[in-house]
């Protein structure tokens, strides 16, 4: 497995100030693990940690060798959002926030419009934001305790990400509204019983559990995957549906994975998909 640093928290170290890595990365394979690397804060999100995220998850849709990304969280927590201590402070003027806050969206957008496949991996808490990166990522591996929730309407603030366009696509329209104005925490047990979540399995199972079911991921026709995520998205009427389906299957059966999925299930073995 290879360790690598995001470079925005390595430009930080090379002109000599203090700094943590806020993302660690990490290769294996045809698997790309980001760790949101905040402990200490139980990964509070932050500029630096967003401007990462960005950077590595583009890197992970730009690389052919890339087949799925995994999101997860160092020590006790996937990420508790906002770092209240750090808006306390008053430092950020509107300027300022209104660029955190869009690069807050664009992490989400990223999760959500790459074709590559996401995969959260959620222990401990995921709250405010860090709900919202949980919820962007195509499947959401759970502890069973895990605390999660959307507590923003409680501090006289409002979600993002998308949430209010892709929560309710998620458990409906009636949960969405229950979990967004009443800002209650509910466990992973609860996420995996409503359908927001794929898995739902005990603590220290939580990143094994979403790196196997990444690594079936990889396994699959990436040109498939990322057309399918992009129909998903658009969430388009039947008729449009009907209509386009065909068109994509076409443009499949031109590549080479296509012939290399007909071949590998005459041939009764497993596909070797190049993305092609």
């Amino acid at each position: 497995m290879q360790l690598l640093v995001a470079a925005g928290d390595r430009a930080c170290a090379e002109e000599g100030t203090p700094t943590v890595t806020t993302v660690l990365t990490t290769r294996s394979e045809q698997l790309m693990t980001l760790t949101l690397n905040r402990p200490e804060r139980l990964n509070a999100v932050s500029e630096t940690m967003y401007e990462s995220l960005i950077e590595q998850l583009a890197l992970a849709d730009s690389a052919p060798e890339i087949r799925a990304v995994v999101i997860t969280g160092a020590g006790r927590a996937f990420c508790v959002g906002a770092d209240m201590k750090a808006h306390s402070a008053g430092v950020r003027d509107r300027s300022a926030r209104e660029r955190y806050l869009l690069l807050a969206q664009r992490v989400c957008r990223q999760i959500q419009t790459m074709d590559t496949p996401v995969v959260a991996a959620v222990h401990g808490y995921a709250l405010g934001a860090g709900a919202e990166i949980a919820v962007s990522a195509d499947f959401l591996v759970v502890a069973s305790d895990a605390s999660i929730g959307f507590p923003e309407v409680g501090l006289g603030t409002f979600v993002g990400g998308g949430v209010t366009h892709r929560l309710p696509r998620l458990v409906g329209l009636r949960r969405a509204t229950e979990l967004l104005l009443l800002g209650e925490r509910f466990s992973g047990a609860d996420a995996y019983a409503w359908g927001l979540a794929y898995r739902a399995v005990a603590d220290d199972d939580v990143l094994t559990a979403a790196q196997a079911l990444a690594a079936t991921l990889a396994t699959k026709a990436p040109l498939s995957v990322g057309r399918m995520k992009q129909a998903l998205r658009r969430n388009d009427s039947l008729d449009a549906a009907l209509e386009s389906e065909p068109q994509q299957i076409l443009a499949l059966m031109d590549t080479q994975d296509w012939a290399e999925g007909v071949a590998a299930f005459a041939e009764r073995r497993a596909p070797r998909f190049e993305g092609k």
